[in-house]
């Protein structure tokens, strides 16, 4: 294998459309995700493929390579439209790569992030990662009332400009926190608090004290707006998420976190994707990039949330 890949472009793509913490909370007399003001939703016509697809475009626009040149892609994905299929192909034949690319899908924990992320930075050539994700849960529970929706894609390649220079991970069980069954598209959670905060905070701080360097700001995947700050108490720096307005972006959190650690002018920071059940990984992430992720917002009812989730049909009867 040649040198590691830098990072050498970057893009996101969100929803237009979102729902705030309070139109839940008069609809349903309660919010019960900590530190989320308002989150992204997925329009009828949108899924991780799709919102993955929007983001690589950009990301490859941005880079100095063509489509042709991208000898790896990486998907990181816990919503995948599919329970067997590879979606990794659908993307690869949508972006116009190299019938040659080589295809990795990332799957079933958040981890799949950065699990996508670090297999562009080890790839041989120029890589892209995109990692898109649409969560849910059951209507009248916290991780739905916290599940959002986005996709961040990078290039990588020997000349980015974005190095990461260390790479730890930590892995303890921690049964029953979150999960999804098999055949279900909702997310579930036993609702015991204390220890699904434990699992977080001990897991993505056994990453970074393993982290070799000392990074001055903490990127993390965010359930909520509240668990990136706790996990940051062990953690001498600002902590970033982006959980606040686009809500928890599943595997996409990390990413969408780090461009936030960009935008206030962060240059040198750990990386974590964290996985229930539970792992981390932790990246030290020398350097930034400028990554422009708005789009003009349109917020729903409660009403035209649950039609966009397909838990109502549209005003007619039609989707």
């Amino acid at each position: 294998m040649t040198d590691p890949n830098a990072i050498e472009s970057a893009a996101a793509y969100v929803p237009r459309y979102r729902i705030t913490a309070d139109e839940v909370r008069e609809a349903l007399g309660g919010f019960d995700a900590r530190g989320v003001e308002e989150k992204r939703v997925a329009g009828y016509d949108e899924d991780a493929v799709t919102m993955a697809v929007e983001a690589a475009r950009d990301a490859i626009d941005d880079s100095t390579h063509g489509r042709e040149e991208i000898g790896t892609l990486a998907l990181g994905t816990t919503t995948p439209p599919v329970d067997e299929g590879d979606v990794g192909a659908q993307v690869a034949e949508i972006l116009g790569l190299d019938g040659g690319v080589e295809v990795a899908v990332h799957t079933q924990s958040t981890r799949a992030g950065t699990r996508a992320l670090l297999s562009a930075l080890r790839a041989d050539g120029p890589a892209l990662a995109v990692v898109s994700d649409c969560p849910r849960g059951s209507p009248d529970d916290a991780v739905d009332h916290a599940a959002g929706a986005g996709a961040v894609a990078v290039v990588t390649s020997a000349t980015g400009a974005v190095d990461v220079t260390g790479v730890a991970t930590y892995t303890r069980e921690y049964a029953g926190t979150r999960f999804r069954r098999r055949g279900s598209v909702t997310v579930e959670s036993y609702d015991a608090t204390a220890y699904e905060r434990d699992a977080y905070t001990t897991t993505v701080a056994g990453a970074v004290e393993r982290l070799h360097g000392s990074p001055t700001a903490l990127a993390v995947t965010a359930p909520d707006g509240s668990l990136p700050h706790r996990a940051g108490r062990s953690f001498d720096g600002p902590v970033y998420h982006l959980a606040d307005e686009f809500g928890n972006t599943g595997a996409a959190s990390a990413p969408f976190a780090l461009l936030a650690a960009w935008d206030a002018g962060e240059e040198s920071v750990a990386l974590v994707g964290y996985g229930d059940g539970a792992s981390a990984d932790a990246l030290a992430v020398e350097g930034s990039l400028r990554v422009d992720w708005g789009r003009p917002a349109e917020t729903v009812s409660y009403s035209e949330y649950l039609r966009k989730r397909g838990l109502l049909l549209p005003e007619g009867g039609e989707r």
